[in-house]
Protein backbone atom coordinates (compact mmCIF):
# COMPACT_ATOMS: atom_id res chain seq x y z
CA UNK A 1 0.00 0.00 0.00
CA UNK A 2 1.37 3.39 -1.46
CA UNK A 3 0.19 5.45 1.94
CA UNK A 4 1.80 8.52 0.63
CA UNK A 5 -0.61 8.47 -2.69
CA UNK A 6 -3.53 7.63 -1.05
CA UNK A 7 -4.68 10.93 -0.68
CA UNK A 8 -5.30 11.51 -4.45
CA UNK A 9 -8.21 8.76 -4.51
CA UNK A 10 -11.56 10.49 -2.91
CA UNK A 11 -11.95 6.86 -1.27
CA UNK A 12 -8.91 7.63 0.90
CA UNK A 13 -8.22 9.81 3.78
CA UNK A 14 -5.08 10.19 5.12
CA UNK A 15 -3.33 12.14 8.51
CA UNK A 16 0.38 11.88 8.54
CA UNK A 17 1.62 12.83 12.00
CA UNK A 18 5.58 13.65 12.37
CA UNK A 19 7.81 13.93 15.60
CA UNK A 20 5.72 15.72 17.88
CA UNK A 21 7.45 14.18 21.68
CA UNK A 22 10.83 14.63 23.55
CA UNK A 23 10.36 11.36 25.14
CA UNK A 24 8.46 8.08 24.96
CA UNK A 25 5.21 8.55 25.49
CA UNK A 26 5.73 12.75 26.47
CA UNK A 27 2.97 14.42 23.89
CA UNK A 28 0.25 13.48 22.16
CA UNK A 29 -1.71 14.64 19.22
CA UNK A 30 -5.27 13.50 18.47
CA UNK A 31 -6.86 11.71 15.63
CA UNK A 32 -10.69 11.51 15.15
CA UNK A 33 -12.13 9.25 13.39
CA UNK A 34 -13.52 10.07 9.72
CA UNK A 35 -17.40 9.44 8.60
CA UNK A 36 -18.55 7.42 5.69
CA UNK A 37 -15.42 5.19 6.08
CA UNK A 38 -14.99 1.24 7.21
CA UNK A 39 -11.28 0.54 7.73
CA UNK A 40 -8.04 1.85 9.09
CA UNK A 41 -4.71 1.38 7.97
CA UNK A 42 -2.13 2.28 10.52
CA UNK A 43 1.40 2.53 9.73
CA UNK A 44 3.81 3.17 12.56
CA UNK A 45 7.48 3.44 12.60
CA UNK A 46 9.84 3.59 15.54
CA UNK A 47 12.67 6.52 15.76
CA UNK A 48 16.24 5.40 15.01
CA UNK A 49 18.95 5.52 17.51
CA UNK A 50 21.47 7.72 16.69
CA UNK A 51 24.97 7.11 16.35
CA UNK A 52 28.38 7.05 18.60
CA UNK A 53 30.98 9.23 18.54
CA UNK A 54 34.62 8.08 17.09
CA UNK A 55 37.87 7.88 19.71
CA UNK A 56 40.15 10.90 19.43
CA UNK A 57 43.82 9.70 20.14
CA UNK A 58 46.96 8.89 18.75
CA UNK A 59 47.36 7.13 15.66
CA UNK A 60 46.29 3.70 15.45
CA UNK A 61 44.35 3.60 18.87
CA UNK A 62 41.29 5.51 17.96
CA UNK A 63 38.38 3.25 16.59
CA UNK A 64 35.30 4.47 14.63
CA UNK A 65 32.08 5.24 16.40
CA UNK A 66 29.13 2.66 15.82
CA UNK A 67 25.86 3.51 13.85
CA UNK A 68 22.86 3.45 14.90
CA UNK A 69 19.91 0.76 15.16
CA UNK A 70 16.55 1.14 12.77
CA UNK A 71 13.12 1.71 14.45
CA UNK A 72 10.68 -1.13 14.05
CA UNK A 73 7.67 -1.27 11.87
CA UNK A 74 4.16 -2.30 12.29
CA UNK A 75 1.34 -2.34 10.20
CA UNK A 76 -2.12 -3.16 10.93
CA UNK A 77 -5.70 -3.17 9.02
CA UNK A 78 -8.74 -2.76 11.48
CA UNK A 79 -12.41 -1.77 11.04
CA UNK A 80 -13.10 1.58 11.68
CA UNK A 81 -15.96 0.37 13.89
CA UNK A 82 -13.85 -1.21 16.63
CA UNK A 83 -12.42 1.93 16.94
CA UNK A 84 -13.10 5.19 19.36
CA UNK A 85 -13.73 8.32 18.15
CA UNK A 86 -10.44 9.25 18.69
CA UNK A 87 -7.18 7.70 19.07
CA UNK A 88 -4.38 9.56 20.60
CA UNK A 89 -0.58 9.60 18.76
CA UNK A 90 2.81 10.03 20.10
CA UNK A 91 5.64 10.24 17.57
CA UNK A 92 9.26 10.24 18.81
CA UNK A 93 11.45 13.81 17.44
CA UNK A 94 15.03 12.74 15.95
CA UNK A 95 17.37 13.02 19.04
CA UNK A 96 20.94 11.13 20.08
CA UNK A 97 21.10 8.55 21.82
CA UNK A 98 18.30 5.71 21.87
CA UNK A 99 15.51 6.12 20.03
CA UNK A 100 11.46 6.04 21.56
CA UNK A 101 8.67 3.97 20.27
CA UNK A 102 5.59 5.50 18.54
CA UNK A 103 2.39 4.68 19.63
CA UNK A 104 -1.14 4.67 18.61
CA UNK A 105 -3.46 4.60 21.68
CA UNK A 106 -7.47 4.95 22.64
CA UNK A 107 -6.16 7.13 25.95
CA UNK A 108 -2.89 9.94 25.72
CA UNK A 109 -0.75 7.97 27.48
CA UNK A 110 1.63 4.45 27.17
CA UNK A 111 1.08 3.37 30.62
CA UNK A 112 -0.94 0.78 30.53
CA UNK A 113 -0.41 -1.87 27.46
CA UNK A 114 -4.33 -2.45 27.29
CA UNK A 115 -4.87 0.69 25.66
CA UNK A 116 -2.40 0.21 22.73
CA UNK A 117 -3.08 -0.17 19.37
CA UNK A 118 -0.66 -0.36 17.86
CA UNK A 119 3.30 0.71 18.11
CA UNK A 120 6.57 0.80 16.76
CA UNK A 121 9.61 0.04 19.01
CA UNK A 122 12.68 2.60 18.80
CA UNK A 123 16.45 1.18 17.18
CA UNK A 124 19.22 1.29 19.77
CA UNK A 125 22.02 4.08 19.93
CA UNK A 126 25.71 3.44 18.45
CA UNK A 127 28.30 2.70 20.86
CA UNK A 128 31.21 5.47 21.03
CA UNK A 129 34.59 4.00 20.75
CA UNK A 130 37.13 4.88 23.23
CA UNK A 131 40.39 4.23 22.19
CA UNK A 132 40.96 1.01 20.42
CA UNK A 133 37.81 -0.30 21.02
CA UNK A 134 35.44 0.27 18.57
CA UNK A 135 31.59 1.12 19.39
CA UNK A 136 29.28 -1.29 19.60
CA UNK A 137 26.05 -1.67 17.15
CA UNK A 138 23.01 -0.08 17.95
CA UNK A 139 20.57 -2.84 18.52
CA UNK A 140 17.08 -3.08 16.73
CA UNK A 141 13.91 -2.20 17.50
CA UNK A 142 12.38 -5.19 19.08
CA UNK A 143 9.09 -5.80 16.44
CA UNK A 144 5.76 -5.30 18.41
CA UNK A 145 3.87 -8.02 20.17
CA UNK A 146 0.23 -9.64 21.15
CA UNK A 147 1.29 -8.23 24.89
CA UNK A 148 2.70 -4.90 23.84
CA UNK A 149 -0.84 -3.69 21.69
CA UNK A 150 -3.36 -5.90 22.48
CA UNK A 151 -5.87 -4.36 20.62
CA UNK A 152 -4.39 -4.07 17.62
CA UNK A 153 -2.49 -7.32 17.58
CA UNK A 154 -5.44 -9.57 15.75
CA UNK A 155 -5.66 -7.17 13.02
CA UNK A 156 -1.83 -6.93 12.81
CA UNK A 157 -0.64 -6.74 8.90
CA UNK A 158 3.11 -6.79 9.50
CA UNK A 159 5.61 -6.57 12.73
CA UNK A 160 8.72 -6.42 11.61
CA UNK A 161 11.87 -5.37 13.85
CA UNK A 162 14.42 -2.95 12.56
CA UNK A 163 18.41 -3.27 11.41
CA UNK A 164 20.88 -3.06 13.76
CA UNK A 165 23.60 -0.41 13.33
CA UNK A 166 27.33 -1.42 12.21
CA UNK A 167 30.10 -2.22 14.81
CA UNK A 168 32.73 0.83 14.46
CA UNK A 169 35.90 0.96 12.35
CA UNK A 170 38.46 -0.83 14.08
CA UNK A 171 41.03 -0.58 11.41
CA UNK A 172 41.05 1.26 8.57
CA UNK A 173 37.38 2.26 6.81
CA UNK A 174 34.01 1.78 8.66
CA UNK A 175 31.64 -0.82 8.51
CA UNK A 176 28.98 -0.77 5.61
CA UNK A 177 25.47 -1.39 5.71
CA UNK A 178 23.60 -4.25 3.56
CA UNK A 179 20.36 -3.81 2.42
CA UNK A 180 17.80 -5.90 0.36
CA UNK A 181 15.16 -5.09 -2.37
CA UNK A 182 12.44 -5.01 0.79
CA UNK A 183 9.48 -2.29 -0.76
CA UNK A 184 7.40 -2.28 2.13
CA UNK A 185 8.05 0.55 4.49
CA UNK A 186 10.79 0.19 7.01
CA UNK A 187 14.31 1.99 8.01
CA UNK A 188 17.35 1.50 7.65
CA UNK A 189 20.00 0.98 10.04
CA UNK A 190 23.52 4.01 10.41
CA UNK A 191 26.59 2.88 8.96
CA UNK A 192 30.09 2.89 10.91
CA UNK A 193 33.06 5.65 11.12
CA UNK A 194 36.65 4.82 10.20
CA UNK A 195 39.21 4.33 12.68
CA UNK A 196 42.64 6.06 12.68
CA UNK A 197 45.70 4.32 11.02
CA UNK A 198 48.71 5.82 12.48
CA UNK A 199 50.74 8.10 10.08
CA UNK A 200 48.79 7.29 7.20
CA UNK A 201 45.69 9.09 4.79
CA UNK A 202 42.33 8.62 6.46
CA UNK A 203 40.18 5.80 5.61
CA UNK A 204 36.27 5.95 4.59
CA UNK A 205 33.28 6.17 6.47
CA UNK A 206 31.10 2.69 6.04
CA UNK A 207 28.26 3.38 3.52
CA UNK A 208 25.88 1.48 2.27
CA UNK A 209 26.26 -2.32 0.27
CA UNK A 210 23.07 -1.65 -2.33
CA UNK A 211 21.63 -4.53 -4.40
CA UNK A 212 22.14 -4.23 -8.02
CA UNK A 213 18.42 -5.56 -8.57
CA UNK A 214 15.89 -4.15 -8.22
CA UNK A 215 17.69 -1.51 -9.81
CA UNK A 216 15.54 1.98 -7.96
CA UNK A 217 18.28 1.53 -4.94
CA UNK A 218 21.01 4.51 -4.40
CA UNK A 219 23.91 4.15 -3.28
CA UNK A 220 25.20 5.81 -0.23
CA UNK A 221 28.49 6.30 0.17
CA UNK A 222 30.23 7.48 3.49
CA UNK A 223 32.49 10.33 4.47
CA UNK A 224 35.89 10.23 2.55
CA UNK A 225 39.07 10.11 4.58
CA UNK A 226 41.40 12.79 4.73
CA UNK A 227 44.11 12.50 1.99
CA UNK A 228 46.25 15.19 3.15
CA UNK A 229 48.01 16.21 6.73
CA UNK A 230 45.50 19.64 6.64
CA UNK A 231 42.61 18.50 4.87
CA UNK A 232 39.50 17.57 7.70
CA UNK A 233 37.90 14.38 7.27
CA UNK A 234 34.92 14.16 5.62
CA UNK A 235 31.56 13.72 7.22
CA UNK A 236 28.71 11.09 6.69
CA UNK A 237 25.86 11.45 4.53
CA UNK A 238 22.31 12.11 5.98
CA UNK A 239 20.02 9.86 5.40
CA UNK A 240 16.58 10.26 3.25
CA UNK A 241 13.04 9.06 1.88
CA UNK A 242 13.45 7.09 -1.21
CA UNK A 243 10.22 6.35 -3.10
CA UNK A 244 10.87 2.90 -4.48
CA UNK A 245 8.45 2.78 -7.33
CA UNK A 246 6.93 -0.46 -6.58
CA UNK A 247 4.36 0.78 -3.86
CA UNK A 248 6.67 1.30 -0.47
CA UNK A 249 9.29 3.42 0.55
CA UNK A 250 12.71 3.05 1.82
CA UNK A 251 14.34 4.88 4.42
CA UNK A 252 17.90 5.83 4.69
CA UNK A 253 19.98 6.10 8.04
CA UNK A 254 23.24 8.31 8.13
CA UNK A 255 26.81 7.13 7.10
CA UNK A 256 29.36 7.37 8.65
CA UNK A 257 32.23 10.10 9.08
CA UNK A 258 35.94 9.65 7.82
CA UNK A 259 39.12 9.61 9.61
CA UNK A 260 41.73 11.71 10.16
CA UNK A 261 45.14 11.77 8.37
CA UNK A 262 47.48 9.86 10.96
CA UNK A 263 49.63 12.77 10.81
CA UNK A 264 46.97 15.58 10.97
CA UNK A 265 48.21 19.13 11.89
CA UNK A 266 46.64 22.29 11.75
CA UNK A 267 42.95 22.78 9.56
CA UNK A 268 43.14 18.66 8.83
CA UNK A 269 42.34 18.30 12.71
CA UNK A 270 38.82 18.50 12.56
CA UNK A 271 36.81 14.97 13.31
CA UNK A 272 34.20 13.36 10.50
CA UNK A 273 30.98 13.27 12.18
CA UNK A 274 28.40 10.60 11.39
CA UNK A 275 25.29 11.34 8.81
CA UNK A 276 21.93 11.78 10.69
CA UNK A 277 19.29 9.46 10.09
CA UNK A 278 15.85 9.96 7.93
CA UNK A 279 12.65 8.51 9.68
CA UNK A 280 12.90 5.86 11.71
CA UNK A 281 16.94 5.06 10.28
CA UNK A 282 20.12 5.08 12.35
CA UNK A 283 22.24 7.87 12.43
CA UNK A 284 26.01 7.22 11.11
CA UNK A 285 29.05 6.29 13.66
CA UNK A 286 31.50 9.16 13.83
CA UNK A 287 35.62 8.66 12.82
CA UNK A 288 38.77 8.08 14.54
CA UNK A 289 40.61 11.29 14.99
CA UNK A 290 43.81 12.49 16.04
CA UNK A 291 44.84 14.02 19.47
CA UNK A 292 43.89 17.82 19.18
CA UNK A 293 41.12 17.74 16.78
CA UNK A 294 37.81 19.43 16.85
CA UNK A 295 35.59 16.64 18.28
CA UNK A 296 32.63 15.97 15.70
CA UNK A 297 28.31 16.43 17.39
CA UNK A 298 26.92 12.98 17.56
CA UNK A 299 24.44 12.12 14.57
CA UNK A 300 20.51 12.35 15.33
CA UNK A 301 18.84 8.60 14.83
CA UNK A 302 15.37 9.55 12.72
CA UNK A 303 12.00 10.55 14.38
CA UNK A 304 9.33 8.11 14.29
CA UNK A 305 6.05 8.40 12.20
CA UNK A 306 2.41 7.06 11.96
CA UNK A 307 0.40 7.52 9.25
CA UNK A 308 -3.57 6.65 9.78
CA UNK A 309 -5.46 5.91 5.97
CA UNK A 310 -9.20 5.65 5.55
CA UNK A 311 -11.20 3.82 3.42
Amino acid sequence: MDAYGLPTSPHFETAVFNGNSLASGASWATWRKPLGKSMASIVCIGAGGGGGTGAIGAGGSASGGAGGGAGATTIINIPLALLPARLYISVPYARTGGGFPSYVSTAPTNAYPNQIVALANGGGAGGNASGVTPGTAGTTGAAATAATMPLGWPFMKIALAGMAGATGGISGSGSNIGITGAVVARAFSGASGAALSAGSPGSNGGGYNVVSSPSYQLAHAGGIGAATTTTPAGNGLHGFRLDTGAGGHLYYGGTGGGSTHGSATGAGLVQGAGGNGFIGSGGGGGGGALTGSLAAAPSLGGAGLVIITCY
